[in-house]
């Protein structure tokens, strides 16, 4: 298995309060703030440009982050499938093809860049964050952004962008794969609560389960 297949792991959540202290304070807030207590529900919907496509790959899903350590994927169109990252193991299941993986993040492998990101970022582990990349966080009258580049090869040409309106969550995320493929996810909180959790336990137990 290719681990770029993981690399669209993205639970992004909660509202982001910029202010008009330091980048480097404003970074740990955001920090804190991409963590939730709750269970949250994302809709999202993905655009994947390919070297080797002539036309853009379109997908739509719903991504969920489950309290403490685990983020769901559950892509719907074009087809259905589920991708999680359960501590520190990585799960993919096609039911459809009956297809399953599993493999353990590896956050010393650079392939696993754009992986380490999504657990970063959700578990407000900000010394993971920067051992790995080079961060850049900046406020701007319209937007806020953050950047992430791959720390020790920085013109590789892989990147992060996370982007979100003022006191708003996260609107939009762009990976640029050094290869030149590109994916943009556009988000949407969908719901969070006890309901959101169910339906993550019960997507959890469904990928659990196919590795059995």
């Amino acid at each position: 298995m290719k681990l770029n297949r993981f690399s669209i792991l993205a639970l992004l959540f909660a509202t982001i309060f910029v202010n008009g202290v330091r980048a480097d304070d404003s970074l740990s807030a955001l920090m804190q703030r991409m963590r939730s207590e709750q269970a949250v529900r994302i809709a999202y919907q993905e655009t994947r440009t390919l070297a080797l496509m002539d036309q853009p790959w379109r997908g739509s899903g719903y991504m969920y982050s489950l309290p403490p350590d685990t983020m769901l994927k559950e892509q719907l169109q074009p087809e259905r499938l589920l991708m999680a990252i359960v501590g520190g193991d990585m799960y993919y299941y096609d039911p459809g093809n009956d297809v399953r993986h599993q493999a353990a993040l590896d956050e010393d492998n650079p392939m696993s860049l754009n992986i380490a990101v999504f657990k970063a970022l959700m578990m407000a582990d900000r010394k993971l964050l920067e051992r790995m990349y080079a961060v850049d966080f900046s406020v701007q009258p319209e937007q806020w952004v953050l950047r992430l580049t791959a720390k020790h090869e920085p013109d590789s040409g892989f990147g992060i962008e996370i982007s979100g309106l003022p006191q708003q969550q996260p609107k939009r995320i762009v990976v640029e794969q050094a290869d030149g493929d590109s994916s943009v996810f556009d988000l949407r909180k969908d719901a969070e609560g006890g309901e959101v959790a169910a339906d993550a336990e019960r997507l959890l137990q469904e990928l659990l389960d196919s590795e059995q």
